[in-house]
Parts: structure tokens; C-alpha cells; sequence
């Protein structure tokens, strides 16, 4: 697994958060424009990590070393945990998790490919070495998870829970992590990037995007997935 962490974000706080949670995420776009949003201070919100499609890790705030910053990844999120007389609801997940962002167009759409799952089992093994409370499965979540209320639909239909969590949490159980976009929903949204030529390539498991396509249509496409599943949830 090749980790660079020569790309620092300025969107992050100074303090040093306990890890709880690790929350996936999909990008919504390549690489590069990733990148460039997170430069940008203006847009105010970074991921501690990120995951290419060729397996590379971009450490963009520091988590690695055992002292993690506070990104901003998450936003408005809650988690309710537990049952009975135990339960309980999480929120501000900036606070208590670690991001990682997954570099895909939309996850409720495409795969993700086999050098992202690799890297992304050996990131979390990394990090349940440095932070004990990650030991549990149930401590992995996606973003739709804490924030599906605001529409938030990643890592999306695509992602293989079952997977994750067979490599990582062998005969622990694998929580239910069920998916927000809706089989019509996804296809509505393949059907507009089969439009504008953007096609999955089942042989080598990449996205191919004509050249000179405005990747703004990308976050466009994400945005109207959100607002219409924020709508359904009220």
C-alpha cells in the first residue's frame, strides 16, 4: 500500500480527536478535483484520507501518526446505537471518527475497484492498531449511515459491506449497513452518465470519462440525489 501525505488540506482544526468511527465516503469525482477541493479554504471541508482507484492513499489531514486532527468530512450527523435501556445517539462525527474518502463518480453506480478494497482493508487494520476503539465492526459506517436524514447516499449501493467486514472483523458479525438510493434512483442517475458518454469498463474495472467533460456535472448528479432522498426522509 502506497500512503502519500505530501498533499496537506488547510481544512482542518488543530485539535487532536479520540477515534471512534471510521465513516467511508465516495468523492463524486477524480482524484484531482478531490484534491483541489480540499486545497481550497474557501469550501471549508477535508477527509483524513483518500482512496484512488489505483489503490494509492493520500493522507490529507494527519491520522497515521496516532494523533489525529479534526476533518471536515461528516457535517450534521447522528447515530443511534444500541437498545433499550442502552441506547443511545452519537452526533458530531467530526469530533470522533476518521474519513475516508473513496475516489468514485457516484458509488450508488459504479464499483469500486479491487486496489481500493485492498488498500482500504489494510488502511483499517492500520487504524484498529492505533485506536483500540475500532475493534469493533460496528465502528465502521458509511456516510449515509450518520447522515442519510440530509440525503448524504455514500458509499453507496456499490460498496461490498459484507466483504469489509469479513476481511476485517472475521467472525464478528457484520452490522446492517443498508444502502439509501434506490435501484430507480441509481438508474436514473446511470442513465444521465451514459448520456454524457461516461461508461463503466467491466474488464478492468475503470470509469472511463470522455475528455473535456465539466466534472461539475458529477457533483450536480450527487447533489440531486441527496436533495431528492432528503426529501423522501423528510
Amino acid at each position: 500500500m502506497k500512503i502519500v501525505s505530501t498533499t496537506r488540506s488547510p481544512n482542518y482544526t488543530e485539535l487532536e480527536i479520540p477515534v471512534e468511527f471510521v465513516v467511508l465516503h465516495y468523492t463524486a469525482g477524480s482524484l484531482q478535483r478531490t484534491l483541489e477541493i480540499f486545497m481550497d479554504r474557501a469550501r471549508e471541508v477535508s477527509s483524513h484520507l483518500v482512496i484512488d482507484t489505483d489503490g494509492v492513499v493520500y493522507e490529507v489531514v494527519p491520522c497515521l501518526d496516532g494523533r489525529p486532527r479534526r476533518a471536515w468530512h461528516a457535517g450534521k450527523s447522528r447515530l443511534a446505537i444500541g437498545s433499550g435501556a442502552g441506547a443511545r445517539t452519537i452526533e458530531a462525527f467530526n469530533d470522533r471518527s476518521v474519513g475516508i474518502e473513496l475516489v468514485n463518480i457516484n458509488g450508488n453506480v459504479f464499483p469500486y475497484t479491487e486496489e481500493q478494497y485492498v488498500s482500504l482493508f489494510s488502511v483499517i487494520e492500520r487504524l484498529k492498531g492505533l485506536y483500540p476503539a475500532l475493534g469493533s465492526p460496528e465502528s465502521v459506517v458509511g456516510h449515509e449511515q450518520i447522515a442519510g436524514f440530509r440525503g448524504k447516499c455514500d458509499p453507496g449501493r456499490c460498496f461490498d459491506w459484507a466483504r469489509l467486514f469479513a476481511v476485517c472483523y472475521p467472525n464478528q458479525g457484520a452490522p446492517q449497513r443498508e444502502a439509501i438510493c434506490g435501484w430507480e434512483l441509481a438508474e436514473s442517475v446511470r442513465g444521465m452518465l451514459g448520456a454524457a458518454g461516461v461508461v463503466w469498463e467491466a474488464e478492468s474495472g475503470r470509469v472511463r470519462v470522455p475528455a473535456g467533460l465539466d466534472e461539475s456535472l458529477f457533483n450536480r448528479l450527487s447533489a440531486l440525489c441527496e436533495a431528492s432522498l432528503s426529501a423522501d426522509r423528510g
